[in-house]
């Protein structure tokens, strides 16, 4: 197995650090290039580098490959697409939507696939991607909404129309399907939450937290858990830092799993599929977080199995 050649590249602020995985001496004709885009060199993104590259290590692929970590979240592509268009890649792999927006407006006729990436619509004008959304099906969000609280029927949902009016109506078909009623309220700015909020406290019986940039995020964050706690109406949060702040569970993602689906996607590419052909994913692996502390409050029996095999819990 072949790896990366270690380079630098520093433009305005921006900096790309290369990072070196493996180097041999010889480099064979046939070694495919692969040029990695990635936003931040830290977790959760190192989890889904390393997915990625142990899987194209497995797969005996030889490959050359350049890293280039932005640091700066606002540095577009541009500035280093002349380093990379020198590099001549088979494919891109980027980590993050910034590098993959970017990438998408400069490379129109390399293959990319993306990763940690909340939106499809990033990537659905373009030909020449695919890969991994980071958001999990309706189905297994209700299944285990219905594992965690069997006796909640009615589920309310707070949304941005703007943003997320076709998975309401998705969500709502499928409700129905097992069993559940779906109660959307739509927020058109922050200020609607409140009432939104209040028009849900005896028409729920469960809050579902949906990717949504306008309705869920740091700012809105304690006014929603503190409805859930003083109403005793559970909140299914969108990350183990809502579980932590009150929020009942939580479903997580395996990262280095999302890297290993993408390293998939991209082996298929190198070995001659095309792109359109490679369809855009969500995550196959599913993890839960639990507050038991927050279940114990709203006097709700979390299952004995449920808690053992939990990824994380928070007690106090």
């Amino acid at each position: 197995m072949h790896g990366c050649k270690i380079s630098t590249f520093l433009k305005a602020a921006i900096i790309i650090i290369f990072v070196f995985w493996m180097t041999i001496p010889e480099i064979p004709a046939n070694e495919v290039q692969i040029d990695v885009l990635v936003s931040h060199n830290e977790s959760p993104y190192t989890e889904v580098l390393t997915g990625f590259q142990n899987y194209i290590v497995e797969q005996k692929i030889q490959m050359k490959c350049s890293t280039y970590i932005l640091e700066n979240k606002k540095a577009p592509i541009s500035q280093i697409s002349l380093e990379i268009k020198k590099n001549k890649p088979g494919l891109i792999f980027t980590v993050g939507t910034i590098p993959t927006v970017e990438a998408l407006k400069v490379f129109d006729d390399v293959p990319i696939v993306a990763s940690l990436i909340l939106d499809e619509n990033t990537m659905k004008r373009a030909r020449n991607s695919t890969g991994v959304i980071l958001d999990f099906p309706i189905e297994a969000q209700f299944f285990w909404l219905k594992s965690f609280l069997p006796e909640a029927k009615k589920i309310g949902v707070m949304y941005n129309p703007l943003e997320n009016q076709e998975k309401i109506r998705r969500a709502g078909e499928i409700a129905r399907k097992m069993g559940l009623e779906l109660n959307p309220v739509k927020v058109h700015t922050p200020k609607d939450i409140p009432n939104a909020l209040k028009s849900l406290a005896n028409n729920a019986d469960v809050l579902w937290g949906i990717n949504d940039a306008l309705v869920f995020n740091s700012l809105t964050a304690r006014h929603i858990l503190l409805f859930s706690f003083r109403n005793r109406i559970p909140f299914c949060g969108l990350s183990s830092a809502w579980v932590e702040a009150g929020a009942l569970y939580a479903l997580e993602y395996d990262f280095y799993d999302i890297g290993v689906q993408c390293g998939e996607k991209a082996v298929k590419i190198i070995r001659g599929a095309g792109v359109n052909s490679v369809p855009v994913s969500l995550p196959r692996k599913l993890l839960y977080t639990l507050n038991l502390k927050t279940a114990r409050h709203m006097k709700i029996d979390i299952q004995e199995e449920h808690i053992r095999n939990a990824y994380k819990i928070f007690e106090e």
